[in-house]
């Protein structure tokens, strides 16, 4: 049995930081916590599959400890997230890979961001932006006249066996 994908989440308020650990450990992140740089610097050596952090850090930010993190491991998924929309860092961050997401963002549309990062390939430079589901409906309604479904096999992936063998 594999082991589970890693993720560093570092986040100095303590009611986001249990929020954030719900929300990863439910998609099956083994999840490690810090609430400031220095000892998330020195957390990052293990390279964990996803970097989660805060913008505002400290004299420091979040922007900081992904580029730490890239250089660490290059394929490291990141994602910063904020209370304040700032195009620029929005910007700066984009430019390192990093998805930007604001804190008031809800469980569903943080899941979607997480999906969609870590499976960004690696050569993409096109920011993920939201909405990040994209999807707005399980299934077709059949009140679209009389047309049956004719799917006939469930089109999502399993982002549980994504993450698994992402990390090795």
């Amino acid at each position: 049995m594999e082991p589970p994908a890693t993720a560093l989440v570092v986040e100095p308020s303590p009611a986001e930081t249990v929020s954030l650990v719900s929300v990863l450990s439910d998609m099956g992140f083994q999840v490690t916590v810090s609430d400031n740089f220095r000892d998330a610097r020195a957390r990052l050596m293990s390279a964990p599959a996803l970097l989660v952090t805060e913008l505002r850090l400290g004299e420091y930010n979040g922007l900081h400890l992904v580029f730490r993190a890239k250089s660490v491991r290059s394929d490291m998924a990141a994602i910063i997230r904020t209370q304040i929309a700032d195009p620029l860092l929005q910007l700066e961050a984009e430019r390192m890979g990093a998805t930007f997401v604001m804190k008031t963002t809800p469980p569903d549309e943080l899941r979607a961001a997480v999906a969609r990062t870590l499976m960004r390939r690696t050569d993409s430079f096109e920011p993920i932006r939201p909405p990040f589901e994209r999807r707005r409906h399980e299934r077709r309604s059949e009140s679209h006249g009389n047309m049956p479904e004719r799917r006939v096999s469930e089109r999502r992936v399993d982002i549980g066996k994504i993450i698994r063998e992402g990390s090795v």
